[in-house]
């Protein structure tokens, strides 16, 4: 008899007893008392300490940096199935002290470092133990000569608190506190957003997707001001700090933190607008598909083709599984640990926060992945998703904290690499042209998603930010931005709109990096590019694969792709390559729904 799999996640084991563990209140305050002892530490390092005494420091700031990123990342864990609890909160906020304080501290370690003599700075490089980090060495000296004096930027972290970050905070639990009444079952329901979208907008049920949708859309739009307050403030936050280091392009700060250069974002852009046409094509054949004239919002993500069958929890597992084993032994064998030892929240239940995501708990070499599973090949696909970026954990579990320190945009490249391996593999073994057609066309939504919807929110931002530097934007302007851009991407026809759709993409609101949309595209194109090679060459490609996942913080992207595909990313031609799957695709699509129109 088959033993069904876990479908929640073991977080006890991290810590006993969850918001009142010993453990976890233990290591707060070892924090909470690090911190200062480290920042005294730091300071004297420009009295003439040896090379091997700053190495031993950064070995400890490197343990400290480890244990505040677990501490935030096992508190988020603890929130998005606790929303409501008060308890859990407080200690966010105190992780989110902790975590200025660290931000603050690294920084100062930057400045320090800097400031050493050009011949001590040379000894240090090349110490044996730190050639594993020098390049994040390097890059932080390197920036730190385009930010403000120390104590000014120490200034901004600390303000930051109560301020930049607060108001992310405050989105979040703006978010959470949504509910909309929606009709089941005869009975209106009381459903937060992520529910009302998994039962009403992603249903086959077009009178059940527009009635949902539009109550979802009228309770947007009586909140949509009070979001606009919290986006305003933060745009404005990063605008002012901004100007305060003389920074004129608002892209820097994202330039920088994905380790891309402007020239090689620009090449994929071009790229992407020059393919736009093949996106309509979609578009339009899906909408007759449908028999429908134009295709309202909550059209665009339903199934022109729906799945037949329901998958359950125990299929998603085998599929994920097997195809992770037929790539190579270790993700197989790691797959199988992750669904086995409870890493995994799949429970389709109330009171949980909307979405996926991948938290990796580096003190324990443990990742926990989170999503509400609704027996949908797309909670396959997201499992898979969450999966890659757990096994990018995997591969760096044992490098030093600052080499784990990976660009978004990196940190998307494995994920999408494991979406590819799975549902691949499921449209190769379709059983029928109408299996086929549902899973090329979720393969075709999630390829525009990256390569169409969010290079247009990149320019959306953009926008915004241009916006905001004459001054506060309505919730008002914001929408009709938004309705514009939306047009944009599905034509001018779209039958109906949803222009509050900026109220539920959190990375609007991030405080952690501007422009938090766009990596996912640079990801997925540079994933694809990685996933044509493993098919060209096979288990050959597993040690390569690997090798970059784990020099993925020692380089810049531009350097990962000339060492590992050899192209040039700052040419148009690797990203054109990077967009023909998600065409082939929409070219069978279209090839095999001719007939049917």
């Amino acid at each position: 008899m088959e033993i069904k799999p876990k479908e929640n996640w073991d977080l006890d084991r991290l810590y006993p007893g969850g918001k009142e563990s010993e453990d976890l209140h233990t290591l707060i305050t070892t924090l909470q008392h690090d911190l200062p002892r480290f920042k005294k530490r730091i300071r004297s390092i420009a009295n003439d300490q040896s090379v091997e005494e700053i190495v031993t420091l950064l070995d400890e700031i490197q343990q400290c940096k480890l244990s505040a990123f677990q501490l935030d990342e096992y508190l988020i864990c603890l929130y998005s199935v606790n929303l409501v609890d008060p308890d859990i909160t407080k200690l966010i906020n105190e992780s989110a002290t902790i975590k200025a304080g660290m931000d603050a501290l690294l920084f100062e370690l930057d400045a320090e470092l800097a400031n050493l003599p050009q011949q001590q700075w040379s000894q240090l490089l090349n110490h044996q133990q730190v050639k594993a980090y020098n390049f994040y060495l390097t890059e932080h000296k390197q920036q730190l000569l385009k930010k403000l004096p120390l104590e000014k930027e120490k200034i901004i972290t600390e303000l930051s608190v109560n301020g930049f970050v607060a108001w992310e905070d405050y989105y979040e639990q703006m978010m959470g506190d949504l509910r909309f009444l929606i009709e089941k079952d005869g009975k209106e329901e009381e459903m937060s957003l992520g529910q009302a979208m998994s039962y009403g907008v992603f249903s086959n049920n077009r009178s059940l997707r527009q009635k949902t949708s539009r109550t979802i859309v009228d309770g947007l739009k009586k909140r949509s001001e009070s979001f606009a307050t919290v986006l305003n403030r933060i745009y404005g936050f990063r605008l002012d700090v901004y100007k305060q280091r003389g920074w004129t392009n608002v892209l820097q700060e994202s330039l920088q933190a994905n380790r891309i250069n402007e020239q090689s974002v620009q090449a994929m852009i071009s790229a992407i607008k020059e393919n736009l046409d093949i996106a309509y094509q979609f578009f339009n054949r899906k909408a007759k598909v449908m028999k429908l004239d134009r295709l309202a919002w909550y059209d665009t993500e339903a199934p022109s083709f729906p799945a037949s069958t329901q998958v359950t929890y125990s299929d998603a597992r085998n599929s994920i599984v097997t195809q992770f084993y037929q790539f190579s032994e270790e993700l197989g064998e790691f797959s199988e640990r992750a669904f086995d030892e409870g890493w995994i929240e799949a429970e389709n239940r109330k009171g949980k926060m909307h979405g996926g995501f991948c938290a990796f708990l580096p003190l324990h070499k443990e990742s926990r992945i989170f999503l509400t599973f609704t027996d949908s090949y797309q909670d396959v696909v997201t499992i898979a998703h969450e999966l890659g970026h757990a096994y990018h954990n995997h591969i760096l579990r044992d490098e030093p904290a600052f080499t784990q320190e990976v660009s978004t945009s990196v940190a998307e490249t494995a994920s999408t690499f494991a979406e590819n391996l799975v549902l691949d593999a499921a449209i190769a073994e379709a059983s029928s042209d109408d299996e086929k057609l549902a899973l090329l066309e979720m393969k075709i939504l999630n390829g525009l998603k990256y390569q169409v919807m969010v290079p247009a929110m990149f320019e959306f931002e953009q926008k915004l930010y241009k916006l905001r530097q004459q001054g506060p934007i309505t919730g008002k302007e914001i929408s009709a931005l938004m309705d514009s851009m939306l047009k944009d991407v599905y034509g001018d026809d779209l039958a109906e709109s949803n222009p509050y759709l900026w109220m539920t993409i959190p990375q609007f609101f991030s405080t952690k990096l501007a422009f938090y949309n766009i990596p996912y595209t640079i990801g997925y194109l540079f994933s694809n590019g990685i996933y044509a090679l493993a098919k060209e060459h096979g288990t050959k490609f597993v040690e390569q694969y690997d090798a970059l996942l784990k020099n993925s913080g020692r380089m810049t992207v531009e350097d990962l792709v000339s060492t590992y595909l050899e192209k040039d990313i700052t040419e148009k031609e690797f990203w054109e390559t990077s967009l023909q799957p998600t065409i082939a695709a929409i070219d069978e699509y279209l090839r095999l729904t001719e007939k049917m129109i």
